[in-house]
């Protein structure tokens, strides 16, 4: 049944089975966000095409609002996360994964009022895990890195945690 449901989701999606790599690569060509494909249809949906690892291991999406930021980050972890599972991947067939230990995502607003955090303060403590536990074969996807606070103060963080990321 599981197969059953894998080839059938495989061939909702047209999906591939991309190349799996050695070594921290990840190589998109016109990816599809899953959810928004099944959605919207082949023909409504942008496709991404990303390239991390070899040359460059950091990759910085700064577009206007409503450019589609979350989306491409939200389609980059999907993709990766299906590939760690054995699904196929609405990707080109020539797409590559490298190995991944871990995925970090810090996406959306956590604030918690049970927890009386503030959106910041929530964020921050996401970005703390994210700086002490990320190695040199992690996916870190982060939304906003220094919103919730003076610009000022938001980029120098930014700046801080990148550095230290793009060093592992």
């Amino acid at each position: 049944d599981l197969l059953y449901a894998k080839a059938g989701f495989s061939k909702a999606l047209n999906a591939n089975q991309p190349e799996l790599v050695d070594g921290n690569l990840i190589s998109i060509q016109q990816g599809r966000h899953p959810l928004l494909l099944l959605r919207m249809g082949e023909k409504n949906v942008v496709p991404l095409d990303l390239k991390l690892g070899n040359d460059f291991r950091t990759c910085i999406i700064s577009v206007p609002n409503a450019g589609g930021k979350t989306v491409a980050l939200k389609t980059i972890g999907l993709l990766a996360m299906m590939v760690q599972s054995g699904l196929h991947v609405p990707v080109l067939p020539h797409s590559r994964f490298g190995k991944i230990d871990r995925i970090f995502a810090s996406i959306g607003d956590q604030q918690s009022i049970e927890n009386d955090l503030s959106t910041f303060s929530s964020h921050l403590g996401g970005l703390k895990d994210i700086a002490e536990n990320a190695t040199s074969q992690s996916l870190v996807l982060i939304d906003e890195i220094g919103s919730g606070t003076d610009p000022e103060e938001g980029t120098a963080l930014a700046m801080a945690l990148l550095e230290r990321l793009t060093a592992k």
